[in-house]
């Protein structure tokens, strides 16, 4: 495929383009590339990072993390201290530059259970229901199936149902694989954990190995801007290094919906504009995209004032209802590592480049992939379940959340899912992925990473200044209701039951983190709240709600009190889903193009 073709400022200051669209991530340039479809329609892109087009630590697979903190690549934003997880700051990494996260993430790419979806459509969003999530996500993938000795072998088993075959996303399995997994499958099949075909079926109950976004025919990774087509269509436009300060709105009258008319950047340290002819189209990310609103004037009026921003559209939900996932890592050495395969010896230079000659003939460690995930409701993993989710049901029923509107209804739906739903997950992680304690160089680890995909706390990003460079105050409200923590610290136990589990058991050795002095709850609590860590799937900023029940924007995506500005991106998920998110950004921007070009029907 040909680089991205960038323009140039003068291309961009002072033009106008039909739409403008804020984040060339991964919503942003799936959403950006369909408008364009239609040639009559002039699109432009503003970026805040840089295009890093092929560049090895972007497209070779098995290098996590490798770009996280480099300021080229990522956001690194942090929150504040959490007060319910001992004042511990967490960093949460996010793409920057074209492809967002996309550029950066683990690969994953799974969908949630389809009770997860059809409960965005009971919380009042015609159209947005499972059936429709299938159909569009399916126009993001091109699925590789993998060789029949992989089925049989590694139990690489999926439903041609559920996966397109024409979309500018290739999605397969992966080539290099540890050897534990299906060891692993076989152990949590003996605890009544059932494996299933396809994890992104909408069950999603149950262990599978699961797909990810690395080109089985190529082991390279396959990101937003593989959307682009080539040769890149003359009326999509797209400008790096722009960083989006506000959009500038106007009122004809008073009472009336706030009109988009240009969007100001900076670029070279000097404000540009850019005129907005139809509509502007945030998809900054769920933490960019609740500040772009705030400095734009849209938000909660004494949230603006303190912050020195002139209110225009009196919206208080702007950066509330935000929620994460979390996950801490479990590592444990390899008893007999001669049999398996691990991303730790890469840590060594010269065996990182031997395997990097390797890769250039698809073989080596750098094929190694995540393959197995677990999800279960809580009442799999514990006896506990009932109690935990009964303690909550008590603090609705006494009513809590009286005076905040819409958070009742939004946690009895999710009370109701995650009851039955995919609560928790268990990720096999082919290497060491732990804290505090480090690695020893030269061993191999097996990492069991539990993770919880429901929670219920619901934090905050807002501005704190009008100072568009500025990081906005990030709270997550980790941990603040305590049925995130017992549903944790549940989920902690059993990852590490799992271990001593036969056949696993046979090569699980001394476990590094937590570690064999850690036993107690009161032990167990306090290392989590130290070594959890965000699991990058933050949602629900911009809630996707009926406006009187904590929305900011509507089922068209379009922020109320505005006449052309929506929304598209993981900022308007209403209620979290059990799955890595990636899937689900591209599915956002797939119906949301639908929607602004008419041709969607609830």
């Amino acid at each position: 495929m040909s680089p991205i073709q960038l323009a140039d400022i003068s291309d961009v200051h002072d033009k106008s383009f039909d739409y403008v669209v804020i984040g060339a991530g991964t919503s942003g340039l799936a959403l950006a590339t369909r408008l364009a479809e239609d040639p009559a329609i002039s699109v432009l892109v503003l970026e805040a990072g840089k295009y890093h087009g092929d560049e090895p630590s972007t497209r070779l697979p098995a290098m996590y993390a490798k770009n996280f903190d480099n300021p080229d690549y990522d956001w690194a934003f942090a929150t504040t201290p959490q007060s319910h997880a001992d004042n511990t700051t967490y960093i949460w990494h996010r793409g920057k530059g074209l492809g967002g996260s996309s550029a950066l993430n683990f690969y994953v790419w799974n969908r949630p259970p389809a009770v997860d979806i059809d409960a965005w459509e009971k919380l009042g969003n015609p159209g947005w229901n499972w059936a429709n999530y299938l159909k569009y996500s399916n126009k993001v993938i091109n699925f590789i199936p993998p060789p029949d000795t992989k089925v049989t072998a590694e139990r690489q088993t999926s439903d041609p149902a559920y996966y397109g075959t024409s979309g500018p996303i290739t999605v397969g399995f992966p080539n290099g694989s540890t050897g534990w997994d299906v060891t692993l499958q076989d152990t949590l099949n003996k605890i009544g954990i059932k494996t299933i075909t396809d994890g992104s079926g909408g069950q999603g109950i149950g262990t599978f190995m699961v797909t990810s976004t690395v080109d089985p025919r190529t082991n390279a990774r396959k990101y937003s801007v593989d959307y682009v087509p080539s040769p890149q269509p003359s009326n999509l436009t797209i400008l790096s290094l722009a960083t989006v300060t506000r959009v500038l709105l106007s009122k004809e009258r008073p009472g009336s919906d706030a009109i988009a008319t240009e969007v100001e950047f900076l670029f070279d340290d000097q404000k540009k504009t850019v005129k907005a002819s139809k509509e502007v189209l945030v998809s900054a990310g769920a933490i960019k995209s609740p500040q772009i609103l705030e400095l734009s004037g849209i938000g909660d009026r004494d949230i603006l004032q303190k912050a020195g921003v002139e209110s225009i559209v009196d919206l208080p939900a702007v950066g509330t209802n935000v929620q994460e996932h979390l996950y801490v890592g479990i590592s444990c050495e390899l008893n007999d590592p001669e049999n398996f395969n691990t991303l730790d010896p890469l840590h060594d230079p010269e065996i990182a480049a031997e395997n990097l000659q390797l890769y250039q003939k698809g073989e080596g460690l750098f094929l190694t992939g995540l393959l197995n995930l677990t999800h279960t409701p809580l009442s799999l993993v514990s006896t506990h379940a009932d109690a935990i989710h009964g303690a909550f049901t008590e603090k609705l029923k006494a009513g809590k959340y009286l005076g905040k509107p819409g958070i009742t209804e939004q946690l009895e739906v999710q009370l109701d899912v995650a009851k039955n739903g995919a609560e928790t997950e268990l990720i096999s992680f082919p290497c060491f992925l732990s804290t505090p304690n480090p690695p020893e160089p030269g061993k191999k680890y097996i990492s069991l990473v539990p993770a919880i995909n429901h929670p219920f706390s619901r934090g905050t990003i807002h501005i704190a200044s009008a100072d568009p460079l500025a990081s906005p105050a990030i709270d997550p409200h980790y941990l603040e209701e305590d049925v995130d923590l017992q549903t944790f610290l549940e989920q902690v136990k059993f990852a590490r039951r799992v271990g001593t589990l036969a056949p696993l058991s046979a090569h699980v050795g001394k476990e590094i983190n937590p570690g064999p002095d850690i036993q107690t709850d009161e032990q167990l609590t306090a290392w989590l709240k130290k070594n959890m860590n965000s699991v990058y799937h933050t949602a629900g900023s911009c809630s996707m709600l009926p406006r009187d029940k904590g929305g900011v924007v509507d089922p068209q995506l379009k922020v109320y009190g505005t006449a052309n500005v929506r929304v598209v991106d993981l900022s308007i998920v209403p209620l979290h889903v059990a799955a890595h998110t990636q899937a689900t950004a591209y599915t956002i921007a797939e119906q949301a193009a639908d929607i602004i070009k008419g041709h969607f029907k609830a």
